[in-house]
C-alpha cells in the first residue's frame, strides 16, 4: 500500500487520468492468504493517495456484511483470489461485477462518474511488483 500510495503522488500519467478523484473507499478481501479477511481504507485527494490502512480478521470476519456508509464513497468487496486477478490486469471490475465475483456497495450515482478515475487506479497498481 505504501508503493502504490507513493508512486500516485508522482505518477504524471496516472495523475492526469485521476484528476478530480477526492473520496473515500473501503475493501474487504475476503479468504487471504493464512485465513483472514482484510479491511483495507483508502482515501484519495486530486488522485493522490493521502491516507491508507489496512487491517485483518480471521475469516470469516464482520466485515463481510458491511454495506456503504459514510464517510465512504463505496465499499467494494469480493475473494482474495479474483482481487488478485484484478490487480494483476487478468480481470477488469466490470466483467467481475457483472459475474457477481465483485460487489461495490454505495450510491452508483456518485460512483460510476468516479469509474474511469478508479480505472486509472487500478492500471496504477498494477504496475507495483507484488507476490501473490
Amino acid at each position: 500500500m505504501d508503493a502504490i500510495a507513493a508512486k500516485s503522488r508522482v505518477d504524471q500519467e496516472y495523475l492526469k487520468k485521476a484528476k478530480g478523484l477526492t473520496t473515500s473507499q473501503r475493501m474487504v478481501v475476503m479468504d487471504a492468504p493464512g485465513g483472514v479477511d482484510i479491511l483495507s481504507v483508502w482515501e484519495w485527494d486530486d488522485g493522490k493517495v493521502v491516507k491508507h490502512s489496512r487491517q485483518e480478521k480471521p475469516a470469516p470476519s464482520e466485515w463481510r456484511s458491511l454495506k456503504n456508509e459514510e464517510p465512504y464513497n463505496s465499499t467494494t468487496m469480493g475473494t482474495y483470489k479474483n482481487l488478485s486477478k484484478m490487480a494483476r490486469g487478468e480481470m477488469n471490475a466490470q466483467v467481475a461485477m457483472a459475474k457477481g465475483l465483485y460487489a461495490v456497495h454505495g450510491n452508483m450515482l456518485k460512483i460510476f462518474p468516479k469509474m474511469g478515475k478508479f480505472s486509472a487506479f487500478t492500471d496504477l497498481v498494477k504496475t507495483i511488483p507484488c507476490e501473490y
